[in-house]
């Protein structure tokens, strides 16, 4: 087999290859879908040329010939999506290319080939394309110089539109050269390695938009290139010697696969670095500012610096007019703006009313960048990029979802947004209004997948300083137990002396003073009870190995409750029906149960048809069985602002309460395995529920 039939073979490929590739990307996207339509075709008609060199004579070539034709009109289609030009010439030569293109398939179903000029016809039918070329390239030499009166291209089209239409003229007036008869095989060879070629650089372009980095994408390919260069020269040299013997057949395959390997590496390295050398002044100039700017980073240990840093570096290389940078607060709800830059642009004023200086955490604009970027993709949003999706989207849906983020970009005050995420979670962003690249990039924002490193290393340092500022805060309150527990036994010495030298003067005659030294008594009971329950908080509760029936447990500890001398509101008990077996200490669940009880209490107070229902269940199926005792009122209720603190050390709404009942009940809990939830309406019932895990009982069976 020659070697146009060989180029061709790799046409199919590498066509087929990168049509899935792209619309695997987005199969609701028009744009995506006519490429792979149009790649398709590519690949079938040049597999149906290869497989005629194949073998000849079995009707190959009159199907080669059939797609031939329709190369025309796939590939004007793909250009007015792409270009999104609506002009009289360019729906003109789209009704042209499918009247000819119907005519040509009927002559070829007619087996009309055979007269003269139909055959040159369909040869040549796709150089319609030029024609549309031609003149998309006249339209923008045009504008550039200022003329009316032309049908205006998009302003967010393709990054160098010239180097595309070059690359389309040059494979057009190549890939049709094989129908020259004097001109040999070479030249169209040529054409179909430039179709191939071609085809790469496109479907980059389409998927990457106005995100285009030619320098980066020509490197790439370059890369590619050498590397594929470099492998086959090593095989070709050690194959060409094995003349159909299996022992070295596997010795010279290890010697490849040990040198691809090895080489692989070393090779893209050399192959980046003289790249490198050629990439333009632009780009070194962008290199160069983004390593100050990187350098400039290590080292800050506030967020404040490191805002300003970060903006610094966005004003340096995007040159916004308006620039803020949002974080996400402590309680994780919302993203709050900490930082601006320049002046705050002029907006609509229904716009001005929403709130530009916070944003919730789950906002659609968020969870779509952070999408992106765990799929891997560029999680940077546009609004240019966003318009093309909004124009090339199949789905009504879609188009809806892109406006409403575009309008949430210009409600934040700008038009591109840089998310800051490490780990997945995105930490803060960047709010920018710039209208137009900076000057050295024209229209081209590829410069943009250059500068997010710098932000997924500020991404970095911020989870750093998170992660020091809890170790910080951990290790202050650590210190601060410490400190009050020490504290806490130094006071109660001089409360024994307090109560003793009040006690001694007898607080029990009828003296003027008694009274004084009765209340003395009173609050150094008090006062001495708080100390008391602040040391068993600050010391980690020892559990016990004990094997409890909790039932058993919550009956005997109620009924010594209802013997004292203020019993308070009914208490209903209802044990569970099989054992409930835990493992831990009884005296610490005595005191968890007391607590809880004596809350319900105090909330039911004095009320009319006060009660309280106290209850111990097994819920669950083993091995996960869970024992869960319920202590439920009908009192006041807890307020919706209250239920979050109500574990917090010495919270209390109570004014004889130490606020550390609950603090303690839960550590208790926890200590067992076991958690505690709370349920409560204001002015109707409040639930504490007390779940540990269940010990199943033990066999007699030795």
């Amino acid at each position: 087999m020659d070697i146009l039939g060989q180029s061709s073979l790799l046409v199919a490929v590498s066509s087929f290859a990168l049509g899935f590739s792209v619309l695997a990307r987005n199969v609701r996207d028009l744009l995506f879908i006519t490429f792979s339509m149009l790649t398709t075709l590519v690949s079938v008609w040049s597999l149906t040329f290869f497989l005629e060199k194949m073998w000849p004579g079995y009707g190959f070539y009159r199907l080669h010939l059939f797609f031939n034709v329709l190369l025309g009109p796939a590939s004007l289609i793909l250009i007015r999506v792409l270009i999104r030009i609506q002009d009289l010439v360019s729906r003109k030569l789209l009704e042209i290319s499918v009247v000819l293109a119907f005519c040509l398939s009927l002559a070829l179903v007619m087996h009309w080939e055979t007269v003269p000029g139909i055959l040159s016809l369909i040869y040549f039918c796709p150089g319609i394309v030029i024609l549309q070329t031609l003149q998309l390239m006249w339209i923008d030499r045009g504008l550039k110089k200022g003329l009316k009166r032309l049908p205006k291209l998009p302003t967010v089209g393709l990054v160098r539109r010239n180097f595309i239409y070059l690359g389309a003229l040059i494979v057009l007036l190549t890939s049709v050269m094989d129908h020259v008869p004097w001109l040999g095989t070479v030249l169209p060879s040529f054409g179909n390695l430039a179709l191939a070629t071609y085809l790469f650089f496109l479907s980059q372009a389409i998927t990457q938009q106005r995100l285009l980095n030619v320098s980066a994408l020509f490197s790439r390919f370059l890369v590619l290139l050498v590397v594929a260069l470099t492998l086959t020269g090593i095989y070709s040299v050690l194959f060409a010697w094995i003349e159909n013997s299996p022992g070295l057949f596997f010795l010279n395959s290890f010697i490849v696969s040990f040198l691809l390997v090895m080489l692989l590496e070393p090779l893209r390295t050399v192959v980046r670095y003289c790249t490198q050398i050629l990439v333009t002044k632009k780009y070194r100039r962008l290199d160069q500012t983004l390593s100050e700017a990187q350098q400039k980073l290590t080292g800050i240990v506030d967020l404040n610096s490191l805002f300003q840093v970060v903006l610094s570096m966005v004003e340096k290389t995007l040159e916004p007019e308006w620039a803020s940078f949002f974080i996400l607060n402590r309680d994780g709800t919302r993203f709050r703006r900490a930082r601006t830059l320049g002046r705050e642009p002029e907006m609509d004023p229904n716009e001005k009313a929403k709130s530009l200086k916070e944003v919730l955490a789950d906002h659609p604009l968020l969870h779509y960048s952070e999408d992106l970027a765990q799929k891997g993709k560029f999680p940077v949003l546009l609004d240019q990029i966003l318009e093309n999706e909004i124009d090339r989207s199949a789905s009504r849906v879609l188009k809806e979802e892109y406006t409403r983020l575009i309008q949430t970009m210009k409600a934040l005050g700008g038009n591109l947004m840089i998310p800051i995420i490490d780990s997945g979670k995105m930490l803060g962003f960047v709010v920018a209004f710039v209208p137009y690249p900076p000057e050295p990039w024209g229209n081209n924002w590829g410069f943009l997948p250059m500068v997010y490193p710098y932000f997924q290393q500020a991404a970095q340092m911020m989870q750093s300083m998170e992660v020091y500022a809890r170790q910080k805060e951990k290790d202050r309150l650590a210190t601060l137990g410490e400190m009050a527990a020490g504290l806490a036994h130094e006071i109660r010495n001089p409360l024994g002396a307090i109560k003793g030298a009040a006690q001694f003067l007898d607080p029990a005659t009828d003296r003027s003073d008694s009274q004084f030294l009765r209340i003395i008594v009173e609050e150094v009971d008090h006062l001495n009870h708080v100390v008391t329950q602040f040391l068993d908080y600050s010391k980690p509760p020892s559990v016990g190995h004990q094997r409890v029936n909790l039932s058993e447990l919550a009956k005997k500890t109620i009924h010594l409750m209802s013997l004292g001398p203020n019993p308070g509101a009914q208490i209903q008990f209802a044990p569970s029906e099989l054992p409930a077996y835990f493992l831990g200490s009884s005296e610490q669940m005595v005191q968890v149960l007391m607590n809880l009880i004596q809350n319900s209490q105090k909330a039911v107070g004095e009320r009319l048809g006060g009660l309280i229902r106290v209850s111990v269940s097994l819920e669950g199926k083993s091995p996960h069985t869970e024992i869960v005792l319920l202590v439920e009122d009908n009192g006041h209720g807890i307020k919706k602002e209250h239920l979050e603190k109500l574990f917090i050390p010495f919270f209390t709404t109570s004014p004889s309460g130490t606020g550390l009942g609950l603090s303690i009940s839960q550590k208790i809990v926890e200590a067992h395995q076991g958690r505690i939830e709370v349920m409560s309406e204001e002015g109707r019932f409040s639930r504490f529920s007390v779940i540990l895990p269940y010990a199943k009982e033990r066999s007699n069976s030795c």
